[in-house]
């Protein structure tokens, strides 16, 4: 019988692709997006991969003969080019990154002499304009002030309801990219507390970088002189909050009410056994009535205490939930965040220059700007289905930079024979 059971949780799965015993965790926590998943905006972002994407411009110009031959061999050329273009600027980012970043690093176990470390120590300023510049090309978007206030003090379903102290901070940023529609396991009443799925909108990807005003330690030591930076995935939008630091839990009035509601029942009842005892025992003697003073002194204290520890017991179960989802959902944190942030401006880059050369390849006449665009979100239109706004400036730059474009007197665009 297990294993009649065993095989049919790993066989079947709710999105039909992989086993159920791998995904009802992940369902729950970290979430599933479907291929055809929405969009609440159209963004930037390229989600393909450079092979793949090659490929399936070398098969679509076999298909409809788009391109003969030679033209196929150069577009792998170029390939090659815009690659070595983009690995070279990849390598500046990681140079001047590293050479920014090892003072403010967290994880450094490294020692600096004294008397040097106030000797040319960067800027933390800097640092920020550099990584808001190296997220930009990886096709995230910066989050507003007023993006992040709306998400204090809500929670998702997932979520944990909390309290943001923004004065903390003496840098704060957050970008994010993917906005979807996803899909996570939950428990309703109204389905007798059994498991479905239903919608969530999601950030895909969020990177959080921000540096302290003056130490704080809660749960984990953090000093003003460091300079942090996170990377997540799959986070609700009403629960951006959560990944914020100097955060304290805040009890719903439901939350309040399971503590309250229980204690004065209590004390009610009490009350209703003292006084009947009450009257038990006044013709007592003092010593008696001094017995069921003491008493009186023990029951209160015993609620109150009972009172405390259901408060706190709420509190750590909001804590638990909050460490679990954030297990799940972390992807990698500060100089490793940043690589990894580094390798996805590169493949953007890299993305977009190529469609934008197959793009003008493919044409017999030179066109404008607004035409190569429209032609370019055709193309990822046609190839993933996928809405997006293709940055057309960035594509030009880069292969405009190789000399393997030119641009006409009439402000149009053509290969260079």
């Amino acid at each position: 019988m297990q294993n009649s059971v065993e095989r049919i949780l790993t066989n079947w799965s709710i999105d039909g692709t992989g086993p159920l015993t791998r995904s009802v965790t992940e369902l729950s926590t970290s979430g599933w997006i479907g291929p055809d998943a929405a969009h609440w905006a159209i963004e930037t972002f390229l989600p393909i991969e450079v092979p793949t994407l090659l490929n399936y411009l070398h098969q679509r110009a076999d298909s409809r003969s788009e391109l003969d031959e030679g033209q196929r061999n150069r577009l792998a050329e170029v390939a090659s080019l815009i690659d070595e273009k983009i690995d070279h600027t990849s390598f500046r980012y990681h140079d001047r990154f590293s050479e920014q970043y090892h003072l403010f690093d967290p994880d450094s176990d490294c020692v600096v002499p004294q008397g040097l470390a106030s000797v040319d120590s960067p800027d933390a300023g800097e640092l920020m304009e550099l990584f808001d510049q190296i997220l930009i090309d990886a096709a995230y978007t910066k989050l507003t002030q007023d993006d992040l206030e709306q998400c204090v003090g809500v929670a998702s379903h997932w979520g944990v309801p909390l309290h943001v102290n923004f004065e903390l901070f003496n840098h704060l940023a957050v970008y994010s990219r993917g906005d979807v529609i996803g899909r996570r396991l939950r428990r309703n009443w109204r389905n007798l507390y059994r498991l479905e799925m239903t919608d969530v909108a999601i950030y895909q990807r969020l990177v959080v970088l921000f540096q302290l005003a003056e130490d704080h330690e809660m749960g984990e030591t953090l000093t003003k002189d460091q300079f942090h930076l996170r990377i997540f995935k799959n986070i609700p939008k009403q629960d951006v909050d959560m990944l914020l630091p100097g955060t304290r839990v805040k009890l719903s009035k439901l939350d309040r009410a399971r503590v309250i509601v229980p204690s004065l029942g209590g004390w009610l009842m009490s009350l209703q056994k003292i006084s009947r005892f009450v009257l038990v025992t006044l013709a007592l003697a003092a010593y008696y009535s001094t017995a069921l003073v003491i008493g009186l002194i023990l029951a209160a204290g015993a609620y109150l205490v009972k009172s405390f520890l259901s408060y706190f017991q709420t509190k750590n179960k909001y804590l638990l939930d909050l460490t679990r989802n954030l297990y799940f959902q972390k992807l990698d944190a500060n100089a490793g965040a940043a690589f990894q942030v580094i390798q996805q401006a590169a493949r953007q880059s890299s993305v977009e220059a190529i469609l934008a050369y197959y793009a003008l390849a493919t044409e017999a006449e030179p066109i404008s700007k607004r035409r190569l665009r429209r032609k370019c979100e055709r193309l990822v239109r046609e190839a993933i289905e996928v809405e997006v706004d293709f940055r057309v400036d960035c594509a030009l730059e880069r292969i405009l930079e190789l000399g393997i474009v030119e641009e006409t007197p009439d402000a149009r665009f053509r290969l260079v024979s």
